[in-house]
């Protein structure tokens, strides 16, 4: 059964969001008079950030840059409300999402000073309901675990998203999700342990983590302008509303605030850029405000140093990533809520940092603009470079497709390809998504939609032949090699094509069903909640899918995803309804594509089997589909049987540039009215880790009402009152 699967309505939920539509660039400045020098330098960076914005699409922004104690920059740019076109200003509330998880860690640093607890201390000492799925890590993990993120769990959002727990039950429910890695083994991103870190820093004071970061920073920096909840934010007299924009529709939507009252320690904070720029202040101040020390010169000093390593010259501390920019120490931290996206970034021996507040969600702008605002005010900064530092290569100018091929590192790793797809040259790296060659003045090519701090540059010998190319990131540069093309099997793609078919039952068997009804149950491996699902698909080429959310014993949410042949969206009970166009909407007419493998020459461009590869212990043919519509995915077949055993695909958003790549596992075949199919998958994301779906039923040719492929409201409060409708009916 080859088809491109269904989301469970799960994927849209971890896509990035980007931008909305281009408008002017209107706002309030408030700073101080810079020299003529720094004001060129201020407009030029104004001027960047606004056409980015701009190009962007993004309604609003508001930046302020302090220099040498001094506030140089405060500016609203676009609008706070993009539907009646009122300006941003200085003064603007936006959400700063996870920059909040920096107050978090300070709070828990000022609780240090006070003796009230130690960084060394188990969390259980103040949560005695705190635990990890892992024996070991419960029992060696300390405080400072829960601020670095090394606590060996992946992200456990998906609880968090729906708002229907509390923070006690959130972490309960983190507890209950297996890590992914051993304690301190890797880095891996965590809300729910910043939550615990706030519920403690609250205890240890007996209050609550709003009115510690009220009392303990806002209160002594002077922050009279931030506030800790939504309902805050919304009797501000200036605060601006969140967005979304649909590259595919051009339409630019308002989202509905989301109050995240459980892990507000991870992200809850709002504030205006002068505001921030106390905090900026305070940090490059060394932890003062007002002449005196808010945290220790220790605890700054943990605050701030590298703690737990990510890759290359990128580690993080505290609540804050510590990069390197041209041999400057910076620290920096993102934030990104619905709606809102943020970057607070602070350059110590530079006296030197800035916030730079969006409208919209997972803006690239906010990380573009550390370059920006970096070599407009320091313009004299160079690399600095060790014995180690092997020499910047010059750029050669050559074309995209001369770098078309098989590359690796010297020693073998980091295995990539640069292919042809359609009219683009892309490079492939495993587990993202293909990133479009751009060709720039300087010789080099940009990877489309990565920022301008990534890049690939060519090295050729004396006759022009490309000898290696350079990928160029914040992490450092790596040099690939060509390497040896991969020899194809002997087997044609119309070969294997018949091999399928007959392995899954046979055309004849195939084309006897119009109709499939499955019941499924879901385990959320790495984010301790399971669920049901059950899917419908119906010939030709119509599908739906509900969705069940389970934690603790109860229900927590609902989803909904349907295709009608035409049209479709996708919804939850914690999410607003997304209605498919462009890729989604090309790759939902190849998923419900009910004879799908019969029908490869009607739906895809082009077949190409890449390899004899092994999936697990087995050995199987990677089968490469590129789409006449959407986006390119590939399929194992097993070597014996012929039925494919595993996927790579992305899923894609029309309000977001970026794919996020995941992966299918198909096993537990069997034989059902003459047609084979499996009745376990195993889904592998970034967002969500692992997750097992195990069929329970399958029945076909089946009726289905017409009224399943239609959208459905899914808010628990109108699943439960038609429960309660459908009860007293009977």
């Amino acid at each position: 059964m080859q088809k491109r699967s269904a989301s469970l309505v799960l994927f849209v939920l971890f896509s990035l969001f980007l931008t909305s539509l281009p408008q002017g660039a209107v706002g309030q400045t408030a700073a101080s008079a810079p020299q003529n020098d720094e004001a060129a330098a201020l407009a030029k960076i104004e001027k960047a950030i606004n056409e980015r914005r701009e190009a962007l699409g993004i309604p609003g922004a508001a930046l302020a840059i302090v220099k040498d104690g001094k506030v140089i920059f405060a500016k609203g740019l676009g609008y706070k409300d993009f539907e009646k076109k009122i300006p941003a200003t200085a003064d603007t509330q936006f959400a700063i999402g996870s920059a909040t998880k920096a107050f978090t860690a300070l709070s828990i640093l000022i609780a240090q000073d006070q003796g009230k607890l130690s960084l060394d201390d188990s969390p259980k000492k103040y949560l005695p309901y705190f635990q990890i799925n892992d024996p070991e890590t419960d029992k060696k993990i300390v405080i400072r675990d829960l601020l670095d993120h090394s606590s060996g769990l992946s992200r456990t959002d998906l609880a968090m998203l729906t708002g229907e727990l509390s923070r006690k039950e959130l972490i309960e429910v983190t507890g209950l999700a297996k890590p992914t890695a051993k304690l301190r083994e890797k880095f891996q991103y965590q809300n729910i342990m910043f939550a615990a870190a706030g519920e403690i820093a609250a205890s240890v004071e007996k209050s609550t983590w709003n009115n510690v970061i009220k009392s303990e920073i806002f209160k002594p920096l002077g922050m009279t302008n931030s506030t800790t909840t939504i309902a805050e934010m919304t009797k501000a007299k200036d605060y601006s509303f969140g967005y979304d924009y649909n590259f595919d529709t051009k339409a630019t939507r308002r989202l509905p605030f989301r109050e995240i009252a459980a892990p507000a320690p991870a992200g809850a904070i709002n504030s205006s850029v002068r505001d921030m720029s106390k905090w900026l202040e305070f940090i490059l101040n060394g932890g003062e405000a007002a002449g005196k020390a808010i945290v220790s010169e220790k605890g700054f000093e943990e605050w701030t140093k590298p703690q737990m390593p990510i890759a290359g010259k990128v580690s993080y501390g505290l609540g804050w990533f510590i990069e390197d920019w041209n041999g400057h120490k910076v620290l920096q931290h993102g934030g990104n809520i619905d709606g809102f996206n943020a970057m607070v970034a602070v350059m110590p021996e530079k006296k030197l940092g800035f916030v730079l507040l969006t409208n919209v969600s997972g803006s690239p702008l906010t990380d573009e603009a550390k370059n920006i605002i970096w070599s407009a005010l320091l313009p004299g900064s160079v690399p600095q470079k060790s014995a180690e530092t092997a020499p910047t290569p010059s750029y050669a100018k050559v074309s995209a497709d001369q770098l078309i091929g098989s590359w690796a590192t010297a020693k073998g790793t980091l295995k990539t390809e640069i292919r042809k797809d359609g009219d683009k040259v892309t490079l492939n790296v495993p587990g993202q998504q293909p990133y479009p060659l751009v060709a720039k003045p300087d010789g080099s090519f940009s990877l489309s939609p990565l920022p301008d701090s990534f890049s690939l540059s060519a090295k050729v010998d004396a006759a022009g032949k490309v000898t290696a190319i350079s990928l160029v990131q914040p992490q450092g540069t790596v040099d690939l090699l060509p390497t040896t093309p991969v020899e194809k099997p002997a087997i044609t793609v119309d070969e294997l094509h018949k091999k399928a078919i007959e392995a899954l039952g046979g055309e004849e068997n195939l084309r006897k069903l119009k109709s499939r009804v499955v019941d499924a149950d879901i385990d959320f491996v790495n984010q301790g909640v399971t669920g049901t699902a059950r899917s419908y698909t119906e010939a030709p080429n119509r599908s739906a899918t509900a969705t069940s959310f389970s934690a603790l014993g109860k229900v927590i949410g609902k989803g909904y995803e349907y295709f009608d042949g035409t049209k479709g969206d996708e919804t939850t009970s914690f999410s607003p309804t997304e209605e498919w166009a462009g890729l989604k909407l090309d790759n939902a007419h190849i998923s419900a594509d009910f004879y799908s493998v019969l029908n490869w020459d009607k739906n895809f461009a082009s077949i190409e089997i890449l390899s004899k590869t092994k999936v697990g212990d087995k050995e199987a043919y990677a089968v490469k589909f590129t789409p006449k519509k959407g986006t390119p995915f590939t399929i194992y077949y097993a070597a014996d049987t012929f039925l494919p055993i595993k996927q790579d695909a992305f899923s894609v958003s029309s309000t977001s540039q970026q794919q996020l790549p995941y992966s299918e596992e198909y096993s537990d075949y069997r034989t059902i009215d003459g047609v084979v199919v499996p009745y376990s998958v195993t889904t592998h994301s970034l967002g969500m880790g692992k997750i097992v779906v195990t069929v329970k039923e399958i029945k076909q040719n089946v009726p289905i009402d017409a009224n399943v492929f239609t959208h459905h409201d899914v808010s628990l409060k109108a699943v439960k009152a038609k429960s309660r409708k459908a009860g007293n009916a009977h």
